[in-house]
């Protein structure tokens, strides 16, 4: 299940979503501390726009949005997103350098299909970066906020849609340990608690945070699945615009 992008948008509004802005954004810094520049293009699919306005500004942006999700009417002096069906992006093959999943795979109706999709648009050796509910914290399981919407993940399942899709699953970190229905006056002065419970359980924090590498030439038996897929009627994961209008 999908959660509604007006949703989306309003909780990165809240303290609280702002609290959850800052602490993906430092632990994705940590993951990739090198800055990406104005050469290079990142795509955000799912809804990423909130990550965005902290990392890399120099980069080039682009956003898809689910059409299970919405999309929202682009702001002044920003780029709009583009409404997309999940298994037809209308991005060039082997053109993105890095992409991120935010809001995203856990709502996905054909999971593999998105990942296939990733996998066409990076450049070799280019790096998708996924942020998921983790299945055994304590975020995947109230409704008081978005990741408590769709298919949480352990990290045994990531690495193994990452591995049958033909990524090779890198870094890997768990984050917001907290509950998240502590207040925030609390929240702030429990910071040490935050780092001293991502040392002692890395297992149980709210969210994961998976690297996924672009592996060329994709396996032998991922090219398989994708023809078995095909023929399953599922669909080939193919840009839907012509090529003058790809990003």
């Amino acid at each position: 299940m999908a959660v509604d992008i007006l949703d989306l948008a309003g909780f990165y509004k809240t303290p609280l979503g702002r609290n959850v802005q800052a602490a993906m954004a430092a632990h994705i810094k940590n993951m990739w501390p090198q800055e990406a520049d104005a050469n290079e293009l990142l795509l955000g699919y799912g809804f990423a726009p909130p990550l965005a306005e902290q990392l890399w500004p120099k980069a080039e942006w682009h956003f898809l949005m689910p059409q299970q999700q919405g999309v929202m009417a682009a702001e002044a002096g920003k780029k709009p997103a583009i409404l997309t069906h999940e298994a037809h992006w209308p991005v060039r093959d082997d053109s993105v350098n890095r992409l991120l999943f935010l809001h995203a795979l856990e709502a996905a109706n054909h999971l593999d299909l998105v990942l296939d999709e990733a996998w066409r648009v990076l450049r070799p050796n280019g790096r998708a970066l996924l942020i998921v509910p983790n299945r055994r914290g304590l975020w995947a399981r109230g409704d008081t906020t978005p990741f408590g919407a769709g298919r949480p993940f352990s990290g045994s399942q990531l690495r193994a849609s990452l591995q049958r899709t033909g990524f090779v699953p890198g870094l890997m970190q768990t984050a917001l340990f907290l509950p998240p229905d502590m207040p925030m006056g609390l929240r702030s002065s429990l910071k040490v608690l935050e780092r001293s419970a991502r040392l002692i359980m890395p297992r149980l924090g709210g969210i994961w945070l998976v690297e996924a590498v672009k592996q060329v030439p994709a396996p032998q038996s991922v090219e398989r699945a994708r023809k078995a897929r095909a023929r399953q009627r599922l669909g080939v994961p193919r840009p839907a615009m012509s090529s003058k209008d790809w990003l």
